[in-house]
């Protein structure tokens, strides 16, 4: 473990266990009433071990929640920097801190959470973000991710990256529709949203996406995910260049889209939702491609050069 590492999550959890007493876990004292008996041992190939186990998890995750969510604010900013594994617990802790999980899953009927997917080269970061929304909504959890997102680029985009309305045509095919198409964030209209079950992309400069609008130099257009927001009103971003998930403010998502206006000529965002009812794939990809028409035809590709701990170049 890193010394950065380890001195972050020592001083959150310095943080955590100052929290008030009726806040947090407290020490065990003589039990007043029957201890809870311990589960029995699980038996491989029983019929209730998914049972078992997700009821020993979920004991967990609420003794702990107050511990976990005081240390998520160290979590996320580690999650670009350290191994897979912590990367992993951080989009875990960020997941359950979405707020309109809910409502994404039951109002939009997803058959899951969208997963955070790495993209697999340099410039099929849309490939990779139409790739999570597909997972999503499911049916295709034979297919692994890799060559999911090499059906999706081979098909649709090239070799420069993804242009929205690639991206609008991608999603039309995997059975999601393009309501809407903006060049700046209206926050209100993307809550609502997020609310009523959608999902959105947004085309992006990939430098200040990830530095949260504190980036030295611009870096590429991107394509990201966007998919919940937390209690303060931040909006979760699943970032496909380095398969983390972070939250940032309204604006500054503005900022990395007036960004990647501004330097590559496109960026904006696409409002998506899961499509209902049943309609032929090439009338839904029309409507959908107009709707994406303002964000402009610059390519995103994106970079995977934050996986790396450095800015895009």
């Amino acid at each position: 473990m890193s010394v950065k590492l380890s001195s972050m999550l020592g001083s959150a959890l310095s943080r955590a266990l100052e929290l008030p007493s009726q806040s947090r876990v407290q020490a065990p004292t003589a039990p007043t009433t029957p201890a809870a008996s311990t589960p029995a041992p699980l038996v491989p190939g029983s019929s209730d071990v998914f049972e078992q186990v997700s009821k020993v998890q979920k004991e967990w995750e609420a003794k702990f929640a107050d511990v976990v969510q005081a240390i998520a604010p160290e979590l996320e900013q580690l999650a670009p920097l350290e191994s897979k594994s912590l990367k992993e617990l951080a989009n875990s802790v960020n997941e359950s801190r979405n707020v309109v999980a809910g409502d994404q899953v039951e109002k939009g009927k997803w058959s899951s959470s969208t997963p955070v997917l790495q993209q697999t080269e340099d410039a099929n970061c849309g490939a990779a973000a139409a790739a999570m929304l597909t997972k999503a909504k499911g049916g295709k959890e034979a297919v692994s991710d890799a060559e999911l997102m090499g059906e999706l680029g081979g098909r649709f985009a090239s070799r420069e990256g993804t242009t929205p309305k690639q991206m609008a045509n991608m999603l039309a095919h995997e059975g999601m529709k393009v309501k809407a198409g903006t060049t700046s964030v209206d926050k209100d209209a993307l809550e609502s949203t997020l609310k009523s079950g959608g999902k959105a992309v947004a085309m992006v400069d990939s430098n200040e996406i990830s530095k949260k609008g504190s980036a030295q130099a611009p870096g590429k257009a991107h394509w990201v995910v966007i998919d919940g927001m937390d209690d303060q009103g931040r909006f979760m971003v699943k970032d496909p260049g380095s398969a983390s998930s972070y939250f940032v403010k309204g604006e500054e998502l503005n900022k990395a889209i007036d960004t990647g206006r501004n330097t590559h000529q496109a960026g904006g965002v696409l409002l998506v939702e899961n499509a209902q009812t049943p309609e032929p794939a090439p009338v839904v990809a029309q409507e959908s491609e107009k709707n994406a028409e303002a964000l402009g035809n610059t390519p995103g590709g994106g970079s995977m050069s934050w996986r790396f701990g450095r800015e895009s170049s």
